[in-house]
């Protein structure tokens, strides 16, 4: 019977025996990592990535904030988003279409347009679909960039799957108009007027310009008039754009009543 009790106890003692055999700081060091895995397991239970260590409480305080942050609107730092984005994967946060279009919103400003394409390539991994949104930031930082050929294969890409919004028409517009394709960037226009997408101001300001350049004074003639009934005042740019079409058409009097209006208005503004 004692040899049954020695060998019971044997395991209820056996930290005794690391003290014994280690020195106490060795000995606690090595209990303490066995008790830690069992209390704190390694993975964050979805899939095989690694959990944030200090417990549940500390895990779920963590991915808030990282969540937090990830979808900061006042966040203009692509640099920033990408390394929250592989933080987020490596504590096995779930992304979703927001967190995406958040990185990619961040891509704009800077043209940062690899960027934006890895986002979507990532997407596609993901089983992640585009918005709108998303769509337009992507367009948005290639023309930045100057990228008319990635413009025009996100348009062609996402056209039919989606209506495209106001965003993803300029993108489009400036591309065109800016390598030299005046013509086509009036199609554009075109098409989204047949789509019933409204027009920016600043896609008004690219299509006069563009019909400037083609030599297009009827379609100024409509733009100009769809501006007034919208109430958008073209820039001084844009003005002398108008006035050179007209100057070479002869058609001071049709565009008179519109160019005096403008010019009020710009003074009163």
């Amino acid at each position: 019977m004692c040899g049954r009790l020695s060998n019971s106890y044997l395991f209820l003692f056996s930290p005794l025996f690391f003290f014994a055999t280690f020195s106490s700081g060795e000995s606690f060091f090595f209990l303490f990592r066995i008790t830690s895995s069992r209390m704190h397991p390694r993975s964050s239970g979805q899939g095989l990535f690694p959990r944030y260590g200090g417990g549940w409480m500390h895990q779920f305080g963590h991915v808030y904030a990282l969540q937090q942050e990830l979808l900061n609107p006042n966040a203009h730092n692509w640099f920033r988003a990408v390394e929250l984005w592989h933080t987020a994967r490596h504590e096995g946060v779930a992304m979703n279409s927001q967190h995406f279009t958040s990185i990619l919103r961040q891509c704009v400003e800077p043209a940062a347009w690899e960027q934006s394409l890895l986002v979507l390539q990532q997407m596609k991994r993901e089983n992640v679909r585009p918005d709108v949104v998303s769509v337009a930031c992507m367009m948005a930082a290639c023309a930045e960039a100057g990228r008319r050929q990635e413009v025009e294969q996100l348009f062609e890409a996402f056209e039919g799957k989606m209506l495209l919004d106001s965003i993803c028409y300029l993108a489009l517009i400036r591309v065109r108009a800016e390598s030299g394709c005046p013509r086509e960037a009036i199609a554009a226009g075109k098409m989204q007027e047949e789509h019933n997408v409204p027009f920016l101001p600043n896609t008004f300001e690219l299509l006069l310009e563009a019909a400037d350049d083609a030599d297009d004074a009827l379609y100024a003639e409509v733009l100009a008039r769809r501006m007034r009934s919208e109430h958008w005042v073209p820039s001084h740019k844009a003005l002398e754009h108008v006035k050179k079409l007209c100057a070479r058409h002869h058609m001071e009097d049709q565009f008179r009543p519109l160019v005096e209006g403008w010019e009020e208005a710009r003074q009163i503004t």
